[in-house]
């Protein structure tokens, strides 16, 4: 007997349209979200060919850690978590070149070096990369990153798009809510 894999009913009739190169930025890439939910989604992104030719993935958290040793911690995820059994070639190449920058989320200097990661990027694609940071983070560091991306300038980027991600949900109530979307907001553009 053989299995088959059932289409996704709700893609059926759409195209998939190209997806610009893109640089993600995970902010708290070390943590129990970012190890059991989104580094294994992002493996199943790459596996189903729905991410970018050119995708370019950094982790961010506190712990001091080498590219290597985050790349061991990605892959150890994926393999513990992803929904799939990976394809050994699939995760060498979204992988292969993973950064890892240390840093505490009110340190001026974590931001000046993820600037520079993201830069390197773009100069070994010769083109700006659209950048997305994700924060993987407790609410109350949202306002922290997004305030020093916007003090950084890592918020606006000429000729790319620039995305950031907050995880539901924004506080315990509704005022710390409303009060974490107004910093927010006062550095992004909600579009």
């Amino acid at each position: 007997m053989t299995a088959t894999t059932a289409e996704n009913p709700l893609a059926e009739g759409l195209e998939r349209l190209p997806v610009s190169p893109t640089t993600l930025v995970i902010f708290g890439a070390t943590g129990d979200l970012a190890r059991r939910k989104l580094l294994p989604a992002i493996y199943n992104l790459a596996h189903e060919g729905a991410l970018p030719g050119r995708f370019n993935l950094i982790g961010s958290s506190r712990g001091e850690l080498s590219d290597e040793e985050f790349r061991r911690v990605a892959t150890e995820s994926i393999e513990r978590f992803s929904r799939r059994s990976p394809d050994p070639a699939v995760l060498d190449r979204l992988l292969c070149d993973v950064r890892y920058v240390a840093g505490s989320f009110d340190d001026p200097s974590l931001y000046r070096r993820l600037g520079e990661v993201c830069a390197a990027f773009d100069d070994e694609a010769g083109l700006r990369l659209n950048r997305c940071f994700y924060l993987s983070t407790a609410p109350s560091f949202f306002p922290v990153i997004v305030e020093a991306l916007g003090e950084h300038g890592l918020d606006r980027l000429d000729d790319a798009d620039v995305r950031v991600v907050v995880e539901k949900p924004i506080g315990t109530n509704l005022a710390e809510a409303r009060e974490l979307n107004r910093r927010m907001l006062a550095v992004l553009d909600e579009q």
